[in-house]
């Protein structure tokens, strides 16, 4: 049998230790060891915690539309049926699943809005923080987030039981149905701006574009609900003031404080 030609290696006299070619190992030193490639935008802590919490949803979701996926889209498309009677907008039956589905979709939207927000003040400072402030900082971020979206919910809920409350029970519907919504157009995107670099400024862009949209739906659907009822312009934009722009604004001081007092106790 022929395993083909060999060679010895070559050693010292003592044939104890290998004789080292110094030209070779001269040469072997002077290539080039390539161009280093981009690094990632956060630790590899970070990047394996995010991209598990992005999977976990992926999956949960997944799950979801398999088992009521028809129920679902049924559901997204009323969204948009602006001027529908609330009897034709309404199911006689929700299972268990659909249920839960719908609590996991508004808690999958938070989860993706707190990542974004958490991936853009990454460069804004939280990068220097410890793990258990960078913890902290996603924690709260979120926690902030459930707290706007839950206000919003029991503001609609509290004008609700002394105003156009037949009205206000189906736009709670119907918003938390357009919240719903955005967070599954929102994921890819999402996954794009945090790990992808070089698509932000795209992704950032098709942000604003949605953001408007939703904002738009909000405006008409809200519109129609006062024009129907023949309330005055005054109210609407007063009460659109309240429920819609007044409260961005305070999350968004109330975040940058909250972080800020926390990395000044962490760090």
């Amino acid at each position: 049998m022929n395993f083909g030609g060999y060679e010895f290696l070559p050693t010292r006299g003592t044939h104890l230790f290998f004789d080292v070619d110094t030209t070779v190992a001269t040469t072997t030193q002077l290539i080039s060891s390539g161009i280093a490639g981009t690094s990632m935008p956060f630790s590899p802590w970070a990047s394996s915690f995010i991209f598990l919490l992005l999977l976990v949803c992926f999956v949960f979701f997944a799950f979801i539309l398999h088992k009521e996926g028809v129920a679902l889209l049924a559901n997204f498309k009323q969204v948009f049926t602006l001027g529908k009677r609330a009897a034709l907008l309404r199911k006689e039956q929700v299972t268990i699943t659909e249920a839960w589905g719908e609590f996991f979709m508004i808690v999958q939207t938070i989860l993706i809005f707190s990542l974004l927000l958490f991936t853009y003040l990454w460069d804004k400072g939280l990068s220097s923080l410890s793990l258990k402030g960078m913890t902290l900082s996603l924690l709260i971020i979120f926690i902030c987030f459930s707290s706007l979206v839950s206000l919003k919910f029991l503001m609609y809920k509290t004008i609700g039981s002394f105003f156009l409350r037949n009205e206000m029970k189906n736009w709670i519907t119907q918003y938390s149905r357009l919240f719903e919504l955005l967070g599954i157009v929102l994921f890819l995107p999402a996954v794009f701006y945090i790990f992808l670099h070089e698509f932000r400024d795209i992704t950032v862009i098709i942000f604003i574009i949605l953001f408007f949209i939703t904002r738009l739906v909000i405006v008409i659907e809200l519109l129609n609900i006062f024009v129907k009822n023949k309330v005055g312009s005054f109210y609407f934009f007063a009460y659109l003031c309240a429920t819609e722009i007044a409260p961005y604004l305070l999350f968004y001081k109330g975040v940058l404080s909250i972080i800020s007092f926390a990395a000044n106790i962490i760090v």
